[in-house]
């Protein structure tokens, strides 16, 4: 899975988003995991908006020009167990401050590594992307809220 925090904005109209309706979490997850073509959108968590599905890892958003464009703080999230990847990235204002990738065994970062990431050694798995976000913003494997879901523009 894949997903975005976003603080105190609302991404959808910056990622080019039609709104199709509203449905609960577990409906919602199960859309954005099962489609490459549906995300779906929080409403504000402890002052994060998260978008969440596995089209954000096929066509992977900039973090860097999207906190830009919103002039906040951008999160992006990654975890594929299958194909053993994992991501994080985190943008204030335009400015990249961390950027972590695991990939076939190898890592290619930007940034120095929290005590957190370097608590994780050099194999990082699921629940490592899903810790880092819970020390960043929000963990969305510990939300059951209502959720909007979305497609992209054509």
């Amino acid at each position: 899975m894949a997903w975005l925090a976003v603080r105190d904005r609302d991404p959808a109209p910056a990622l080019g988003l039609t709104e199709l309706g509203e449905t609960d979490w577990r409906s919602g997850v199960d859309l954005a995991y099962f489609t490459d073509d549906r995300v779906i959108v929080t409403p504000p968590v402890d002052g994060w908006v998260l978008v969440l599905g596995m089209a954000l890892m096929k066509d992977r958003p900039d973090v860097t020009g999207l906190s830009a464009a919103l002039a906040t703080e951008v999160q992006f999230f990654s975890s594929h167990r299958g194909l053993q990847v994992y991501r994080w990235q985190r943008a204030r204002d335009g400015d990249l401050l961390r950027s972590f990738a695991a990939a076939d065994g190898e890592i290619d970062e930007l940034g120095e590594r929290s005590d957190l990431e370097r608590s994780f050694g050099e194999l990082v798995d699921d629940g490592d992307v899903h810790r880092v976000a819970a020390q960043w913003s929000v963990d969305p494997g510990t939300l059951n809220v209502p959720v909007r879901v979305f497609t992209r523009r054509t």
